[in-house]
Order: C-alpha cells, then sequence, then structure tokens
C-alpha cells in the first residue's frame, strides 16, 4: 500500500472497484454455468424423445 494517505485513498477506492468487477464476473460466470447445464439437460432430453420417437415409428410401421 502506498504511503501518503491521497494514494492509499485512491488505492482503497480502485480496490473496491476491481473486487466489485470480479463479483459481478463471478456473478455472470455462475450463471452461464448454470443456464449450460440447462441447455445440456434439454439436450438430453432431447436426444430421449427423439429415440422414443424413431421407436415408435419403427413400432407403427409393423404393423
Amino acid at each position: 500500500m502506498p504511503e501518503d494517505p491521497i494514494s492509499q485513498e485512491m488505492a482503497r477506492i480502485l480496490n473496491e472497484k476491481l473486487q466489485r468487477v470480479i463479483d459481478k464476473q463471478t456473478e455472470h460466470t455462475i450463471a452461464l454455468a448454470n443456464h449450460t447445464a440447462s441447455l445440456d439437460r434439454l439436450e438430453r432430453r432431447q436426444e430421449e424423445h427423439s429415440q422414443l420417437l424413431h421407436e415408435i415409428l419403427d413400432i407403427l410401421r409393423q404393423k
């Protein structure tokens, strides 16, 4: 930390601003991770539904 009071105050203000930026980036990263996980679950379900649809179509074709 700088020695003179003005430099100390400037450093404190910059550190607070930097911490807010880091906190916001962390929030965005967590939100993005949650959205990615949701999209992965949706994609898996879509694949399962597609597979079931193909099975149903195969059964209907056999009749």
